[in-house]
């Protein structure tokens, strides 16, 4: 059995995520055990037994997603079901990368330590916010200065990000121009803006130390919304991901009418495939159960 895999971003980290992989599957576990012997021993008990504020630091958090992800690749291989393409939301390219065959687990590792770091230590005072029910379009033309596009999730869901004082202008000439609704996202930086342009030529840095090879499915970047196999070319658009819109609504379309998962906690892109016309049909595959149940 073959499926287009999808890998859920930041945010979709919940407590006890990828406990029923570790107690039930052997590729799983290796994976979680490996991610203690890179992080350190505890980092499986904050995963498996902390609360959810333990896991809101983005130090914390993108790691622990990404061993979460990789995880779920492994046993859902032991139970036959194999990847006919893939794509990550954002911080999921990663796990992406890494199933693909580009780059070793353990590398993808340190990188998104690394990522997790800068973003963290790098990001300016900003904020980021959901407009709801309106186009990108329309979004786009009624920005002030200080706040862009960050995330094309959908016909009805566009994440804005900028500056706190740009976010609170920007909600009535939203809401004037036609949005549902504008929801403030609890996060710490402005992400996916040029804002972020510092912790992102940082991590280019980092990346440039890196060996890459080619994907051996379809890979699907956030970053250009389009598939992309040389290695050099995705090195290149990771270093920009940081401080540049996700383009999940371009990758739904590429990705097409087909059957997906979403691998990895949460049902995020569950969420925003059935709001998206002509994009996939995605089912669950974060835990014991939902791979179960595919098979």
């Amino acid at each position: 059995m073959s499926r287009f895999f999808l890998f859920p971003g930041q945010g979709s980290q919940h407590p006890g995520m990828g406990k029923s992989l570790y107690e039930n599957s052997p590729g799983a576990r290796a994976i979680f055990d490996e991610t203690a012997k890179l992080n350190a021993p505890s980092f499986l008990s904050t995963l498996f037994e902390g609360s959810a504020e333990d896991l809101t630091d983005t130090r914390t958090a993108q790691p622990a997603l990404l061993a979460a992800s990789v995880a779920t690749v492994a046993a859902l291989r032991e139970r036959g079901i194999e990847p006919d393409g893939c794509a990550g939301h954002s911080l999921g390219e990663f796990a992406a990368l890494v199933t693909a065959g580009c780059i070793p687990f353990t590398t993808a590792f340190g990188l998104v330590q690394t990522r997790a770091r800068l973003m963290a230590e790098r990001a300016p005072k900003g904020a980021m916010a959901a407009v709801l029910g309106l186009d990108a379009e329309a979004i786009q033309a009624a920005l002030p200065e200080g706040v862009t596009i960050a995330n094309f999730n959908g016909p009805s869901q566009t994440i804005i990000a900028g500056t706190v004082e740009g976010i609170e202008a920007a909600t009535e000439p939203l809401k004037a121009a036609g949005a549902k609704r504008v929801l403030p996202i609890p996060v710490s930086g402005p992400f996916h803006s040029p804002l972020m342009l510092d912790a992102a030529d940082a991590f280019a840095a980092a990346l440039e130390a890196i060996n890459m090879a080619p994907p051996s499915i379809p890979f699907i970047s956030s970053v250009s919304g389009q598939p992309e196999a040389d290695p050099g070319r995705i090195r290149h658009l990771l270093s920009e991901q940081i401080a540049k819109p996700v383009r999940w609504t371009e990758v739904m379309a590429v990705v097409g009418e087909v059957d997906a998962l979403e691998v990895g906690p949460g049902a995020v892109l569950q969420g925003l495939a059935k709001r998206t016309p002509g994009g996939p049909t995605v089912a669950p595959a974060g835990t014991w159960d939902a791979i179960c149940a595919l098979s």
